[in-house]
């Protein structure tokens, strides 16, 4: 499906992104990998973990549909979510300070409007997922998974910012598909073709 965009139904529910995203972010040493590719080449992280769900499920995006993706939750995400985060961050240096008492609570407040406004993302990028991809069952989802971050962080010229490197992509992708990466790797090997 090289280049084309293509139109179908949501036949999944609601939702199934964010359920896997949630997942996804929660296991060990994935959130950090995707913050530091965040921080270190300024990718979205729901792009990102869209790029490797959707390697799960769907054939790779088209460069299309990637830059659809990016350019549905792009002023959301620079306007509403990133400004939501400095804040949180900015407001973690008081929390310590006894002159500042509600600052915890308040950083917890903001902290919970920023996960919200991260949702309003996925949910953007789970319907146009299940609109524009096709369904795929199997075949090599870590292969897929790397192609779709590649592509992603190369739309994103992430490859000119400096400090990327795409063993920041690795990361994410060695995180997030832990498991199912090692088997593939134990395949490799008992396999040399």
């Amino acid at each position: 499906m090289t280049g084309q965009i293509k139109d179908q139904k949501n036949t999944d529910p609601p939702g199934a992104f964010w359920a896997w995203a949630t997942a996804s972010y929660a296991r060990s040493g994935a959130a950090d990998s995707l913050i530091a590719a965040q921080d270190t080449a300024d990718l979205n992280v729901n792009i990102m973990l869209w790029a490797c769900w959707t390697a799960t499920r769907f054939e790779s995006p088209p460069d299309a549909a990637i830059r659809r993706a990016m350019e549905a939750v792009d002023d959301w995400h620079l306007n509403v979510t990133r400004p939501l985060r400095a804040t949180r961050r900015a407001a973690k240096r008081f929390v310590k300070n006894p002159d500042f008492t509600g600052a915890e609570a308040m950083r917890e407040s903001i902290k919970g409007i920023e996960i919200a406004a991260e949702r309003i993302e996925i949910d953007i990028l789970d319907g146009l997922a299940f609109r524009l991809l096709t369904p795929i069952d199997g075949g090599d989802v870590i292969a897929r998974a790397r192609r779709n971050l590649a592509a992603y962080a190369g739309l994103a010229g992430a490859a000119t910012r400096d400090g990327f490197s795409t063993t920041l992509l690795h990361r994410v992708i060695d995180h997030i598909f832990g498991e199912r990466r090692a088997e593939t790797m134990a395949g490799q090997e008992r396999d040399p073709l």
